[in-house]
């Protein structure tokens, strides 16, 4: 059934509203996702008016007392008591009162007989929403005008963002933000709509509850909220494996920084090893990449690039090149203090990082190694994001020692498969510098081919020509030019040292140390 009744509408094209509108959508707003752009742009062109009158009893009433009789509306002379009222008494005060009460109790001559009646219909709520910048963000001195970033759903476009936005021009000429963020909505694991009725709602206590909040945390930095994202009690256990990732690199910088203190023990940057120096590099490169993503509001880029690295870079390479450095060199040696060096400032980069995803974890973190001493939590303190490091000259050029460690494991693998050896430690790995490589890889290998055993995780490197039994060619891409690398790979020479497993052919030359090789006879002191 449809009626005709008198409304009070908001014209959008009066005083160019609309036209300051676009502009301010175009111009003055930065969308995420930029789509957001369009659609409340196409949807301001096509309205004519705001319908802010609705037939109800509940809600704000609209403040206007008016004539029966001749249709008169005394919105100037009454606006003075209304709002004094409405500040005194508030809303409820404009159903207390009669009309005439509003107008200091003096009854108008605006016609014959006049008959004074207050507005009975309510305003649209989406007035009041859109007009939250007035009563909130004006009269808070904390906040501030226009705000930094509205935030809701995607349905919001025709809603609360637009009438802001309208609200905003209509009273100062600007939009009341200067961003606008829009999501999509939870579903279940099969991307329906949760419901009561259907049993398929995941409440956030229960998974805290179950998994913490910090899981519950790390799934939503997981989503790519521009669309509708999924949530079940299976994807929240894979998200607990991930956790569990990122938990153990802490436990691993943690457990190798028992006896180190940055201040007495720190070396400069230009003092580590390459391979440490790679990894600081690495970790810089990172916060930098994460601070970008956190200011453009692409939390799942933040979420993916740390735990990639801190799986795929570290716990799959640089923490395993290092445990023989940090297990066998001596305590205060420069290689020992390099890699720990390192590792406390991949552990100060990582915890500001998360902090905001993790915040319980980090602080947790933090009260087992205050990084910043004095401070009693990762929150009191700020991310300062480094920049200098990222530009070292061989950042790159460990990145393609990284490539060429990749292409070389699956020839040691093999052997191993072979029964030829056990650990990787039993091997000894012969590389072929060929005259028609490109002159930068040749460089690159010459340059570090003291850290190569490191790296590779063997007891010994050396060059050959190529010719040795059991040598292969393998695939390598360089720089987009493909090289043919040709590898063998033979049982260590010498002996096995009984303290770091390494091979070597010193191992029984010490009198006093028969069954360790020369570097863990000087680690111990005694060489």
């Amino acid at each position: 059934i449809f009626r005709a009744t008198p409304q009070w509408f908001l014209k959008i094209d009066h005083q160019d509203l609309r036209k300051k509108m676009g502009g301010a959508i175009q111009n003055n707003i930065h969308f995420t996702p930029e789509w957001g752009k369009n659609r409340i742009g196409s949807m301001v062109e096509s309205r004519p008016d705001w319908c802010l009158s609705r037939q109800r009893y509940w809600g704000v009433p609209i403040p206007i007392v008016s004539c029966k009789s001749c249709k008169k509306v005394f919105a100037k002379e009454s606006k003075t008591a209304i709002v004094q009222q409405f500040q005194e008494n508030g809303a409820d005060v404009w159903f207390e009162k009669e009309a005439i009460d509003f107008l200091d109790g003096k009854r108008p001559n605006c016609c014959r007989t006049p008959d004074i009646q207050k507005e009975t219909d309510i305003i649209d709520v989406w007035f009041d929403s859109g007009v939250s910048h007035q009563a909130v963000l004006k009269k808070t001195k904390t906040l501030s005008y226009p705000a930094d970033l509205y935030l809701e759903g995607s349905d919001q476009h025709r809603g609360w963002f637009q009438s802001a936005l309208t609200t905003g021009i209509a009273l100062d000429g600007h939009p009341p933000f200067k961003g606008v963020l829009t999501h999509g909505f939870v579903v279940d694991g099969e991307g329906k709509k949760m419901s009561k009725s259907a049993g398929n709602v995941v409440a956030p206590q229960d998974v805290m509850k179950e998994f913490g909040a910090d899981i519950l945390r790390l799934w939503v930095s997981s989503c790519d909220y521009q669309y509708d994202v999924r949530l079940s009690k299976e994807i929240l256990k894979q998200l607990a494996e991930t956790y569990r990732k990122i938990r153990n690199t802490f436990r691993y910088l943690l457990g190798n920084l028992y006896d180190f203190d940055s201040a007495e023990n720190g070396l400069p940057f230009d003092e580590l090893s390459r391979l440490d120096q790679w990894a600081v590099q690495e970790v810089d490169h990172l916060a930098n990449l994460a601070k970008q993503s956190y200011e453009e509001f692409r939390f799942h880029e933040i979420y993916r690039d740390i735990y990639d690295f801190c799986v795929v870079e570290m716990s799959s390479y640089y923490f395993d090149a290092l445990k023989d450095t940090l297990y066998t060199a001596g305590k205060d040696s420069p290689p020992r203090r390099s890699a720990q060096t390192a590792l406390f400032h991949i552990l100060s980069q990582l915890a500001k990082m998360l902090a905001p995803v993790l915040p319980f974890t980090m602080d947790e973190v933090w009260a087992t190694y205050p990084i910043e001493k004095g401070s009693p939590s990762v929150h009191a303190n700020y991310w300062d994001v480094p920049e200098h490091t990222v530009k070292a000259p061989f950042w790159n050029d460990w990145n393609e020692i990284r490539r060429i460690r990749d292409a070389v494991m699956p020839a040691l693998e093999r052997k191993r498969a072979a029964g030829m050896i056990g650990s990787s430690l039993d091997a000894k790995i012969y590389l072929k510098v060929s005259a028609d490589f490109p002159p930068e890889l040749s460089r690159i290998l010459c340059e570090n081919w003291n850290e190569l055993r490191r790296v590779f995780i063997v007891s010994q490197v050396e060059s050959f020509d190529g010719t040795r039994p059991g040598s292969e060619e393998i695939g390598l891409i360089f720089r987009e030019v493909q090289v043919r690398l040709t590898v063998a790979v033979e049982k260590a020479d010498g002996a096995k040292c009984e303290r770091c497993w390494n091979y070597s052919t010193q191992v029984g030359e010490f009198q006093d140390h028969p069954a360790i090789c020369e570097r863990c006879v000087a680690a111990i002191g005694t060489l």
